[in-house]
């Protein structure tokens, strides 16, 4: 009792005494005793809050329940029309997504084993010519990849890049500049990687002073062939390499496989050959069991995986895969663990839109429910480690901070809006979980 009095103590004296920024921002908080029911705190619980990637939480949860730890996404080969007498393929090659999100990602191998991995199962089919065309197909999934209501400085950046039936590379791709010799200094873009060609990327980068980080941010929608580079990268690099999203992942994974073949000596000719729906499937790359897949997403906090992940619940439920048929079943199956909705919204799977609402105690009781569930152990190692003895969710984005987890027979959540000054938010952050540990 006495350890929940001084918690509870501590909490009323962090919303007190951090006047400085909380006058001007919004706190909820909501801890109790999955064990007894007991409530610890509770502070603006009902208030709907931005989550920010706490919402993984909630979509990794989900993903678990509905498609299974041993599931995997797989992408296919297939080949249509005749191979004649000369080896030559009359008709077309086509790559089939299945919205493997870690599909030729440097997690597991990166670019080239992928390709070369195909490359070897066309060959494998004694195809020495290919009439047709390398054809990307990412139809399994709705086309729109991102999400309406992610900001414009996310979308052209690698945290922001959208999810797709045909995702490759993490749908990222590296832009290395070489800084200029002073500050302001145009900086000079160097390469990017994988060389993608179908781009054109305008660079605007200027030099920053030393130690003054990554300022730089690449700008470009989804399928567009122009970005737009922008921003300061530091003085005192040879070399300052910033990530972005691919426009057009499909279309990169049909160049590099094009180039792959002609490497091999194998000729495509791209002619257009009209597809008689009668398709030959001969090779299949599977993904990394959702285990593994929902781990990387918490522990890293990958949006990308998050947004496959919820177009995934939606294709399985409703044969659409969607953001609002994946935000439909999540909705779905919050309601049937008895989780009261009111003032939830769900706008994405990853947290990035600043549209997700959740109350501190919406999620809490959802921590709780998800104890009762034999899976709850692998979502529970999936958190990050915090103070040696919390596991937790965190959520990050511009005047907003939030953790959501577990601490001993605690469930909490915490979400901090509108905090316009940064070190005071973290400062209550770093006791209130000093607090935690040291008391549970």
């Amino acid at each position: 009792m006495l350890r929940i009095l001084y918690l509870i103590l501590f909490m009323n004296t962090l919303v007190c005494k951090e006047s400085i920024f909380l006058d001007h921002a919004i706190i909820g908080i909501f801890a109790i005793n999955t064990k007894t029911s007991e409530i610890i705190f509770d502070q603006n619980s009902d208030l709907s809050l931005i989550p920010s990637s706490c919402m993984k939480l909630i979509t990794t949860a989900a993903a678990l329940e509905i498609l299974g730890s041993n599931y995997s996404f797989e992408t296919h080969l297939l080949f249509d029309g005749i191979i004649d007498e000369n080896q030559t393929l009359l008709g077309n090659i086509y790559i089939q997504g299945g919205g493997d999100p870690l599909l030729g990602s440097d997690r597991i191998g990166g670019i080239e084993p992928q390709i070369n991995l195909w490359i070897d199962a066309i060959k494998n089919l004694g195809i020495k010519k290919i009439r047709g065309k390398i054809i990307g197909d990412s139809s399994r999934w709705e086309k729109a990849m991102a999400i309406p209501t992610w900001q414009w400085e996310d979308l052209g950046n690698y945290y922001g890049s959208g999810a797709s039936a045909l995702t490759f590379h993490e749908n990222s791709y590296d832009v290395t500049f070489k800084p200029g010799s002073a500050v302001l200094e145009k900086a000079t873009i160097l390469k990017t990687t994988p060389n993608i060609e179908n781009i054109t990327l305008y660079n605007e980068v200027t030099t920053g002073p030393i130690g003054s980080f990554d300022q730089a941010c690449v700008y470009g929608s989804e399928f567009s062939s122009v970005q737009y580079a922008r921003g300061t990268i530091p003085l005192g690099f040879n070399e300052f390499t910033i990530k972005a999203a691919i426009p057009d992942p499909k279309a990169l994974i049909e160049e590099l496989v094009k180039k792959g073949l002609q490497k091999e000596n194998i000729e495509v000719f791209s002619e257009t050959i009209p597809s008689n729906n009668l398709k030959t499937k001969f090779h299949t790359t599977k993904s990394p069991s959702l285990e593994k897949i929902i781990y990387w997403t918490n522990q890293d906090s990958v949006n990308l995986y998050a947004e496959h992940l919820l177009k995934k619940i939606g294709e399985s439920l409703y044969q659409e895969g969607s953001t609002e048929s994946g935000i439909k079943g999540v909705t779905n199956f919050l309601t049937s663990q008895k989780i009261d909705l009111s003032g939830f919204y769900m706008a994405d799977g990853s947290g990035l839109s600043r549209k997700n609402l959740i109350t501190p105690k919406q999620m809490v009781s959802f921590l709780a429910k998800l104890q009762d569930s034999p899976l709850f152990p692998l979502l529970y190692e999936s958190l990050p480690l915090l103070n040696g003895n919390i596991r937790a969710k965190s959520g990050s984005m511009s005047f907003s901070k939030g953790y959501a987890g577990y601490v001993g027979d605690v469930a909490f959540a915490i979400f901090i809006n509108n905090a316009t000054d940064s070190s005071l938010k973290m400062k209550a952050l770093d006791t209130f979980f000093e607090t935690l540990s040291n008391n549970s």
